[in-house]
């Protein structure tokens, strides 16, 4: 059955996944077609979950749940508070000097369902039953990986169970092994050793090249390298361990136990986290466009984020789904999200004066890559790689005691949830 969830007299643009990238394009186009068309948001999720603490969640206990927010308040449909910078963005347009008024409260639906695979015209939902109709389409679906071994569950009830769970293996084991160095591995293991429950820990950082962080120039890899031996890290480089049948056990075990390289070598650990990333979520386009796919299951987009498949002008893809040639990261991913935004405008005013295509969009034009990186509860820098015009990376430390030991979960329920006070932290 085909539904619209939204008002029958205004086509749709439909956008898939809810976390940054996707928020950050309902804040962008909202403003700019709310008049002419619905925006809905599919997300599989009931609450945003603010990924930039998870690595945290691994090792602190205590704040878990404020990880995870709502996109409504509670007894209410309406999503307007969640991207109140939606309206930030009307009343600074020219419209506010005629007398500003708020979006109206129905201009953005959530639908709290997965998609499962993209039809010209519409999108159906993983209930088996119901499809969207779409004008334009959107996909920020992200990267994951499914099971336990990842803080993930689609309420925020499974998804701080999962948290504590990973919180109880640390506290048991005595010997850490974490598979991967890149931010995510480093994070964590920079705050196991920071955290008092856990600093006695053994720790060791297993990854398979030559640089930790090796996205980015090696003066990262050096800066994290030098912070992992101060505290007393074990770093293995160059080593790919080799996965046993089954997988590692999920939990702390009671005995020690070989974590075996490729090409010989081992080291001895009774819990192993593996940081090793997470794969692109773009299985729904398969049933639309399988030529967008790239053979690692990213979704190949031309400069102006549309899908790179011929006839088909009205479905884009932003964020770490698509093969942008961009860092998959959170700020590069915003300025995406702002060339989508401005292209669908001109397409929709294009066709209002007739137009099939406009006569030029806007392109993505690829910055360095940066990181705001944790280095542990007392300490955190700002990286960027050097560039044409800077051949010197930037590094920037932040000020001594600016490290937030809740990892900004509280800004971000400032931001997306202004209604709530910290009583509301666990709903």
């Amino acid at each position: 059955m085909t539904v619209s969830y939204t008002n029958n007299d205004k086509p749709n643009v439909v956008i898939v996944g809810g976390s940054y990238v996707g928020n950050k394009a309902v804040d962008e186009i909202t403003p700019k077609v709310y008049k002419t068309h619905n925006v809905v948001l599919i997300e599989k999720n009931s609450h945003f979950r603010h990924l930039f603490a998870f690595p945290r969640i691994h090792a602190v206990t205590g704040f878990e749940h404020k990880a995870f927010i709502p996109y409504t308040q509670p007894g209410s449909t309406n999503a307007a508070p969640f991207f109140a910078s939606a309206n930030a963005v009307v009343s600074s347009t020219t419209e506010a000097t005629e007398g500003y008024a708020p979006l109206p409260s129905d201009s953005i639906q959530i639908v709290h369902e997965a998609v499962t695979s993209i039809l010209p015209d519409k999108v159906m939902l993983g209930n088996g039953k119901d499809s969207i109709p779409y004008d334009f389409l959107v996909l920020a679906t992200g990267t994951g990986r499914p099971g336990p071994e990842g803080l993930v569950g689609q309420d925020k009830k499974t998804g701080v169970e999962i948290g504590r769970f990973h919180q109880e293996n640390v506290k048991k084991a005595k010997n850490i092994v974490i598979v991967g160095g890149g931010a995510y591995g480093i994070q964590l293991a920079t705050d196991l050793k920071t955290h008092e429950p856990t600093k006695s820990k053994n720790v060791t950082v297993i990854h398979s090249r030559p640089h930790l962080l090796n996205r980015f120039h090696e003066g990262l890899h050096e800066i994290a390298l030098a912070r992992c031996k101060e505290l007393g890290i074990d770093v293995v480089l160059g080593k790919r361990v080799i996965f046993p049948e089954g997988g590692y056990p999920l939990g702390t075990t009671d005995e020690e136990f070989d974590i075996q390289f490729v090409g010989g070598g081992s080291v001895r650990g009774d819990l192993v986290i593996l940081c090793t990333g997470a794969v692109p979520l773009s299985e729904p386009l398969k049933t639309l466009a399988p030529s967008a796919i790239d053979k690692n299951g990213f979704i190949r987009v031309k400069p102006t984020l549309q899908i790179d498949v011929p006839g088909v002008s009205n479905v884009f893809a932003l964020g770490d789904v698509a093969d942008t040639g961009a860092h998959k990261a959170a700020r590069p991913a915003v300025v995406q999200a702002e060339v989508v935004s401005r292209n669908i405008e001109r397409i929709i005013r294009g066709r209002e004066v007739g137009q099939n295509e406009p006569e030029k969009l806007d392109q993505y034009q690829v910055d360095e890559a940066g990181i705001h990186l944790s280095l542990g509860l007392d300490k955190s820098l700002k990286f960027r790689n050097p560039s044409a015009s800077n051949p010197k990376p930037m590094i920037m430390w932040d000020k001594p005691g600016s490290q937030k030991a809740d990892a900004g979960c509280a800004k971000v329920w400032t931001l997306r949830a202004p209604w709530a006070g910290k009583e509301s932290y666990h709903l």
